[in-house]
């Protein structure tokens, strides 16, 4: 018996939108079953997608990879991918692991399909009570009311970025094209293979025309030859 349901459904004026539903929990075991959801909704051309976690108690590294896996490509195409109903355990780790850095999320799918839509969520109002105005009448003076000079504010200083809170990440590399490739990951923990190799060619990376063969030698010795490893050691640096 499967540990993860995923349902599909549609929604926006086009049935542009794709609001997949999971229950259950997402690990190394149940991933693939999303991600063969997600990659059937872009197969075709569904780049709105709200993943609803209402019934999710529980996302690995391996479910949060997941959603950001395809998330290059569904922007490329002026879409998005949006996380609504997270738990208090699931957001916990959505903000400790800084995933609101990357992905976006909502309360309700119902503020997600405005999101896309740009269309407001109607609520229901009251209406309300009757406000009596007292009369001017037999009222107290109302006192003086004392003019204060502002008081003026120290000029603000520009914020610089801050420095990866793991300043031992370039150790993992044995030679100048690791360290290369490691700021190639740490600014695009998506990329595959051969992203990286042209990614280096470019002046901020070195410009280095590396091999494809050199380069993933670099991350078989970096331990960084699966993507999963790769995304989270960007992670890493963000804490």
């Amino acid at each position: 018996m499967p540990d993860i349901q995923v349902d599909v459904r549609y929604a926006g004026g086009d049935n542009e939108i794709a609001v997949i539903s999971a229950k259950g929990f997402i690990d190394t075991t149940t991933a693939p079953d999303l991600e063969k959801k997600l990659e059937e909704q872009l197969a075709l051309n569904k780049y709105k997608i709200i993943v609803d976690l209402k019934n999710i108690d529980y996302v690995s590294s391996a479910g949060w990879g997941v959603f950001v896996s395809e998330i290059r490509e569904i922007r490329e195409n002026n879409g998005d991918l949006v996380l609504v109903n997270m738990s208090s355990d699931v957001y916990d780790v959505y903000e400790l692991m800084e995933f609101s850095s990357i992905l976006k999320s909502f309360d309700t799918v119902e503020d997600a399909i405005s999101n896309f839509t740009g269309v407001p969520v109607r609520k229901a109002t009251s209406k309300p009570a009757a406000v009596q105005i007292p009369s001017e009448r037999n009222q107290p003076p109302k006192p003086a009311v004392q003019k204060v000079e502002p008081k003026p504010q120290p000029a603000s200083t520009p914020q610089t970025r801050k420095a990866p809170a793991h300043d031992d990440v370039y150790s993992l590399a044995t030679s100048e094209l690791g360290k290369r490739i490691i700021n190639v990951i740490l600014d695009n923990p998506y990329f595959e293979l051969k992203e990286i190799i042209k990614a280096l060619r470019l002046p901020q990376y070195g410009g280095v025309k590396a091999s494809g063969g050199s380069v993933k030698k670099a991350l078989r010795e970096m331990n960084l030859l699966d993507r999963q490893k790769r995304f989270e050691l960007a992670l890493k640096t963000k804490k």
